[in-house]
């Protein structure tokens, strides 16, 4: 989703950028049943894309903005800045749930 955001705010003027609910998305997704390496390996290669489209934008596209409907006009800059984070915290949640899942007595216990 947020390379998507990326993509429009370089490619258009000012282009609307909608909020999500990231918990509806995974539910109606039904992201919950993915076994995990189905959603790491896209998870990383968006990872890698969004890393490369940074690399190569210019000061001037990375100032270009999208109107985001709850908190107004973000620029590139902003949104990737925000969101530089965002995916470690969530493989870092991945990571902690994996551990409670393995640390967890077994049913058969």
């Amino acid at each position: 989703m947020v390379g998507g955001r990326y993509r429009w705010i370089l490619a258009h003027d000012q282009p609307p950028i909608m909020p999500y609910d990231q918990d509806l998305w995974a539910e109606r997704l039904r992201h919950n049943e993915d076994e995990p390496e189905e959603l790491i390996a896209p998870f990383e290669a968006l990872r890698r894309a969004n890393l490369a489209l940074w690399r190569r934008s210019s000061a001037d596209e990375r100032a270009r903005i999208g109107m985001h409907e709850e908190r107004g006009p973000e620029s590139y800059e902003l949104t990737f800045r925000m969101l530089a984070g965002h995916d470690l915290f969530h493989l870092d949640q991945a990571w902690r749930t994996l551990d409670d899942v393995r640390d967890a007595p077994s049913e058969t216990e």
